[in-house]
């Protein structure tokens, strides 16, 4: 027992480290191309905030290659005795379709970290190595997961990405927006604010959706959402991007106007309160990702 709670907490975590960085990768990405490219704002006042988010998609990208090898270590922890060397069991997980994918995790992390830092020095070649290695990154989860092994792998595959790159673009753009309102004037935040809400809202119909055709044949019964602990926390996240979006709606209404009003400060701990849950609902998938489906 105590073994089983510590295999899922392992899971748990290290699902939790990659979904993170993935996220904060994408959301890099989407702050640059679809944000601050496109708010009116001239080169000169968008360089500091597109920087700033290359930071700290490096920090992103360095989550998703820890992730990798400890979810291959992990695997092989399982399946070994204690006395047994831990080499050819590792040797045999990278051989599988899960450790290909994690291989394949490994080396666009990799890349991403060198293309973040080139666009940290304010070039457009690393943003565009990044944009295509975030997307590859967004798959890798999908080959490595249940998606690859489903009735419909193509649709599951689609479906798994477009959620992570929902998840980045509302979410991840959210944590680089509420970086913005401490660093940014007052004219780069409030353009950013108006470009945000149109990518935030696409994020959410991207997850919703997604969401919908991924869970819904795991979850069997209704009965299930309430009598499983993988219903449960299933039940608990729907309720945490259900305050996310609240959250999200009363900003779409009235961020703009509070910035106007010289709330600044009111703006940001708001923002800062629906970044936090935007976070809980990461933790929860990633506990949730590691718990045994409903039969």
């Amino acid at each position: 027992m105590t073994e089983s709670i510590f295999d899922t907490s392992a899971s748990a975590l290290i699902n939790g480290a990659h979904y993170t960085g993935l996220t904060i990768a994408i959301g890099a990405v989407a702050m640059r191309v679809l944000v601050l490219s496109r708010g009116g704002l001239s080169v000169s006042e968008r360089t500091p905030a597109t920087r700033d988010a290359a930071r700290a998609a490096v920090w992103g990208s360095v989550l998703i290659l820890v992730a990798a090898p400890l979810r291959a270590l992990n695997q092989v922890r399982g399946l070994v005795e204690p006395d047994e060397s831990w080499i050819p069991m590792l040797q045999a997980v990278l051989g599988t379709s899960v450790g290909k994918a994690l291989q394949l995790q490994a080396i666009w992390a990799a890349a991403a970290i060198v293309a973040f830092l080139v666009a940290q020095q304010g070039r457009d070649r690393g943003w565009k190595i990044a944009t295509v290695a975030v997307v590859i990154l967004a798959i890798t989860p999908g080959l490595a997961g249940h998606a690859a092994t489903s009735a419909s792998p193509t649709l599951s595959l689609a479906a798994s990405m477009l959620h992570l790159l929902g998840a980045g673009l509302w979410v991840g753009g959210l944590f680089h927006l509420w970086r913005l309102t401490g660093r940014s004037s007052d004219a780069t935040l409030q353009c950013a604010l108006a470009a945000f809400h149109p990518v935030a809202m696409v994020g959410a119909a991207l997850i919703v959706m997604s969401g919908l055709y991924q869970t819904w044949p795991m979850v069997g019964s209704p009965a299930h959402l309430v009598s499983t602990a993988w219903g449960r926390l299933l039940s608990l996240k729907l309720a945490l991007v259900l305050g996310v979006l609240l959250f999200g709606y009363k900003h779409l209404r009235s961020a703009e106007q509070s910035l106007g009003r010289g709330n600044r400060a009111a703006l940001r701990r708001s923002l800062g309160k629906e970044t936090l849950l935007a976070l809980a609902v990461i933790v929860v998938t990633a506990v949730l990702t590691a718990t045994a489906k409903p039969l």
